[in-house]
C-alpha cells in the first residue's frame, strides 16, 4: 500500500509546484505593474511641482499687473499735489516779494 501512495504523493507535489509556479508568474506581472505605477506617480508628482512653480509665477505676474493701475493713480495724485503746492508756494512768494 505504501507503493501506491508514493506516486500519488509525487503527483500532488508536482501539481502543487506547478500551481505555485503559476502564482509566482502572476505575482511577477503584478510587481511589474506596481513598479510602472510607481514610476508614473513619480513623474506625475514632478509635473505637479512644475505646475506649482508655474502657478506661483503666474500669481506674481498677476499681482504686479493688478497693482499697476493703483500705482499710476498714486502717481497722478502725487503730481497733482506737487503742482498745487508749487503753485501755492509760488503765489505766496509773489505776494511776499511784491
Amino acid at each position: 500500500m505504501e507503493q501506491d501512495t508514493q506516486p500519488e504523493t509525487a503527483l500532488v507535489a508536482l501539481q502543487s509546484a506547478k500551481a505555485a509556479h503559476h502564482r509566482l508568474d502572476r505575482l511577477e506581472e503584478d510587481v511589474k505593474d506596481v513598479h510602472l505605477l510607481a514610476e508614473a506617480m513619480a513623474a506625475t508628482q514632478k509635473e505637479m511641482e512644475n505646475m506649482k512653480t508655474d502657478m506661483g509665477e503666474v500669481k506674481q505676474s498677476l499681482s504686479i499687473l493688478t497693482e499697476q493701475p493703483g500705482g499710476r493713480w498714486g502717481q497722478l495724485v502725487n503730481a497733482v499735489i506737487s503742482a498745487v503746492s508749487t503753485g501755492l508756494v509760488g503765489a505766496v512768494l509773489v505776494l511776499i516779494l511784491k
